[in-house]
């Protein structure tokens, strides 16, 4: 960060175009990855496949790279929050994906835990409206909570 002190931008500014651009990223990677997709089952099944299918996982995949971003937000803002603590935050966040696994697995926690409520979200695992609102509210949460984190950065740590 010294090195950006020639940079007349807050932190808070920094922190905020580093999220604003990862989720871009996020989106611009899963519409690459649904392009590769459609590619090889158009390639493999063109007979098989028909517009409405198609713009389904379109938004299956749009919907993924947004709910995905918000799922892992309150990582990038513990990075912050550790500073220079890049190995551990790795750490939680190899954790954080690890147990996806385990609460990906049909139970209540599905719907709870941010990683699998984001399949939820964009139509990959089947949901009833309750468990979709849950599953709304659990990544609205990640969202709020790295704000909580990030909250402040001007009065606190501003770069003059």
């Amino acid at each position: 960060m010294k090195s950006l002190s020639l940079i007349p931008v807050s932190v808070s500014d920094l922190i905020r175009a580093k999220l604003i651009m990862t989720a871009v990223f996020s989106v611009v990677l899963y519409a690459f990855l649904f392009a590769v997709t459609l590619t090889v089952e158009a390639v493999l099944h063109i007979s098989l496949l028909d517009l409405a299918m198609v713009l389904n996982f379109a938004k299956i995949y749009l919907l993924e790279g947004i709910c995905l971003f918000l799922a892992v937000s309150p990582i990038i803002a513990i990075v912050y929050r550790l500073k220079k603590g890049y190995w551990l935050a790795l750490v939680y966040a190899e954790i954080y994906s690890f147990l996806g696994l385990f609460f990906g697995m049909p139970s209540t926690m599905r719907y709870i835990y941010p990683i699998t409520a984001a399949f939820c979200v964009a139509g990959y695992y089947e949901t009833t409206p309750v468990q979709l609102v849950i599953s709304l509210f659990s990544l609205l949460a990640c969202g709020g909570l790295s704000l909580l984190f990030l909250h402040g950065l001007n009065r606190e740590h501003d770069i003059h």
